[in-house]
C-alpha cells in the first residue's frame, strides 16, 4: 500500500536513558535530617529496585565501592564525527563542554546527554580546556599555540598567542589569578589572567611538554615530558625544585590529588604504568599496572580522593584504590587473569574494576562529574561516553560488550535470553509423572492439619486416622474424632482450671 504524499508519518517513541541525580539527592537531603544518628550510613540493599536508595558518593564517604563509575549508559557524537580531545563538566555540572580536532566546541546535556550547542571555537585542532575555580571563565589552548578566554556561553573575548608550537595543556592557579601553560617547544609559561602577560617561562625539559598540573592549595607545578621525566617547580623563581626518573616513555598527564590532604602526585605515560608520587617523601609508593598498552590520561574522583581512573590507547578503562592492600590486590587480578605473574612487591596494584571495551580506539581525556556519580570519556573514535555507577545486585551492566567483548557478550546474553524464554514457556504436561502417581492406589500420605481440631469431614481415612495418632492436642481440649463430636471423653490427663470437674482439695476443712 502506497503511503499518501501529504499523510503524516507518525513517529515511534523513543525513550532516552536519563540518570537523574535530583531525586536521591533530595531524598538523602530529607533523610540527613530524618536519621536518629548522623553517624548512621544508609546502605543500599543488594537489589536493582533499591537504586532509588542509593545516594551520591559523599553519603559513601568511607566506602568507594559505590562510587565505581563502570556501567555504560549513553554514547553522544556529532553528526561530523570528529576526535575528541578534551571532555570537561561544567562546575554546576549541568552540562558537559567537548573539544575536537576541528576546533569544534560541543555542550551535551548532563541530564539526558543529548546534543544542545555547538561552536567552531578555534582555527586549530582543540588540546586542552580548563575552567576557572570560580567557573566564570574557561581557557583553551589549540594546535597553533593560541590560547582563547571565554565565557560560560562560550563567548570568545580574548586571543593570546602564547607559544610558536601546540599547546598540550593548561593550568589555573588556586585563586584563578595566574594560570601556566605547557607547548610542545619544551617550555612552560606563567601568565597573568587579568593582563595577559607573561611573567615566567620555565626551560629545562629536553624535549616536548606534554602536560603540567598546578597543586590545589601550595605555590608547586608538576610537569611531564617526552624526556621520560616528571619535574617540580616554584612558580615564583621559575626554578626546578626536584626530577623524578621512575618512569620509562613519555609522560602522558601528571595530576595532583584533590582531595585530603593533597599530597600525591599521579603519572601516567607510555610504559603502560600509573605512578603515584607522594610529595613528603619525593619517592613512588604505588605503581599501578593492568593495561597492557600505552596510558593516555588519568582523573581523580571528586570525592574518594584515594580512588583514581586511567584511559588506554586500547580503549580501557581502569579503576584503581589506594586504599586496596596491594597483596589482595595481587591475588585478586591473578585469579582473574592466571598468566599474570605474582610478585612480593608492597607497591604494585592492579585495578579495583575494568571496562576492557570502553573504546574501539585510545582514550585521550576523561573527567568525573562534580557530584562524582558520572564518569565522561573522549575517545580517539570520534565518540563520547557516559559511564555511571551500577545499580545494586545487577549482573548485566557486566555482561555488556564493554566488558566482554562483542562475541563473548552475544553469547552470553544468547544464553541467558534462551533459558528465560524456556522457563515462559514450560507448561506442565496433563498427564504428567507427578499428576500420574497421584492417581494411583497408594495409600495417601499424612497431611497436615491444625492442632487440636481434629480431622476435617472429606479426609481420607488414612489421613485421618495418621492425623489423629499424630497430631498434638490442645491442652483441656478433648479430642473429638470426626464420627464422635457430640460424645466426647472426658480426659484426666489434661484440665485447665475452672473447665470441668474440680480435683479433690488435698486439705480439709477442719484445717481451713
Amino acid at each position: 500500500m502506497e503511503r499518501a504524499e501529504n499523510a503524516r508519518i507518525i513517529q515511534k517513541p523513543m525513550t532516552r536513558r536519563t540518570v537523574d541525580y535530583g531525586s536521591n539527592l533530595s531524598q538523602y537531603v530529607v533523610n540527613r535530617y530524618l536519621r536518629s544518628n548522623i553517624y548512621h550510613v544508609h546502605v543500599p540493599r543488594p537489589n536493582p529496585n533499591h537504586i532509588l536508595n542509593l545516594y551520591p558518593p559523599y553519603e559513601y564517604e568511607y566506602n568507594y565501592s559505590n562510587s565505581l563509575c563502570t556501567k555504560y549508559i549513553h554514547t553522544s557524537a556529532n553528526k561530523a564525527r570528529h576526535v575528541i580531545n578534551v571532555v570537561r563538566w561544567t562546575p554546576d555540572g549541568r552540562r558537559l563542554l567537548t573539544g575536537s580536532s576541528t576546533g569544534e566546541f560541543t555542550l551535551w546535556n548532563g541530564l539526558t546527554f543529548n546534543f544542545e550547542l555547538i561552536n567552531q571555537s578555534h582555527d586549530y585542532a582543540v588540546r586542552c580546556a580548563e575552567w576557572s575555580s570560580d567557573g566564570r571563565w574557561l581557557i583553551s589552548g589549540d594546535g597553533g599555540g593560541i590560547i582563547k578566554y571565554f565565557e560560560p556561553n562560550l563567548n570568545n573575548v580574548k586571543i593570546l598567542q602564547a607559544h610558536e608550537m601546540e599547546i598540550r595543556d593548561v593550568a589555573f592557579s588556586p585563586n584563578d589569578s595566574k594560570f601556566v601553560t605547557a607547548s610542545d617547544d619544551g617550555s612552560l609559561k606563567i601568565w597573568n589572567f587579568q593582563m595577559s602577560t607573561e611573567e615566567q617561562k620555565l626551560t629545562g625539559h629536553g624535549w616536548d611538554v606534554k602536560t603540567v598540573d598546578w597543586h590545589p592549595s601550595k605555590g608547586l607545578l608538576a610537569s611531564g615530558s617526552k624526556d621520560n621525566l616528571v619535574k617540580f617547580w616554584d612558580p615564583r623563581t621559575a626554578s626546578c625544585l626536584a626530577t623524578l626518573h621512575g618512569h620509562k616513555n613519555t609522560i602522558m598527564q601528571a595530576s595532583f590529588q584533590n582531595g585530603f590532604g593533597n599530597n600525591y602526585l599521579a603519572t601516567v605515560s607510555r610504559d603502560s604504568t600509573c605512578r603515584i608520587f607522594d610529595l613528603r617523601v619525593m619517592k613512588d609508593i604505588r605503581v599501578l599496572r593492568g593495561h597492557e598498552k600505552d596510558i593516555n590520561c588519568i582523573t581523580w574522583h571528586p570525592v574518594h580522593s584515594n580512588l583514581l581512573t586511567t584511559g588506554g590507547s586500547d580503549g580501557s578503562v581502569n579503576h584503581y584504590s589506594l586504599d586496596e592492600p596491594p597483596v589482595y590486590s595481587q591475588q585478586k587480578y591473578h585469579d582473574k587473569h592466571p598468566n599474570t605473574t605474582l610478585s612480593s612487591s608492597s607497591h604494585l596494584l592492579y585495578p579495583t574494576a575494568e571496562i576492557p571495551y570502553a573504546h574501539e580506539l585510545g582514550i585521550w581525556s576523561m573527567q568525573y562529574h562534580p557530584l562524582g556519580h558520572l564518569l565522561c570519556t573522549g575517545s580517539n573514535d570520534k565518540t563520547t561516553r557516559f559511564w555511571s555507577r551500577s545499580r545494586p545486585d545487577d549482573e548485566e551492566s557486566f555482561l555488556d560488550r564493554h566488558h566482554l567483548g562483542e562475541e563473548q557478550s552475544e553469547a552470553v546474553i544468547g544464553k541467558r535470553r534462551a533459558v528465560a524464554e524456556e522457563e515462559d514457556a514450560y507448561e506442565p504436561d496433563e498427564t504428567s509423572p507427578v499428576e500420574s502417581l497421584s492417581n494411583t492406589n497408594k495409600p495417601y500420605s499424612p497431611m497436615p492439619t491444625l492442632p487440636g481440631l481434629g480431622n476435617a469431614s472429606g479426609f481420607a481415612p488414612s489421613v485421618a486416622a495418621a492425623a489423629s495418632s499424630a497430631n498434638p492436642q490442645i491442652p483441656g481440649m478433648m479430642h473429638a474424632s470426626a464420627h464422635d463430636y457430640g460424645n466426647p471423653t472426658p480426659s484426666s490427663a489434661s484440665f485447665i482450671p475452672g473447665i470441668g470437674s474440680r480435683p479433690q482439695d488435698p486439705y480439709s476443712q477442719s484445717y481451713r
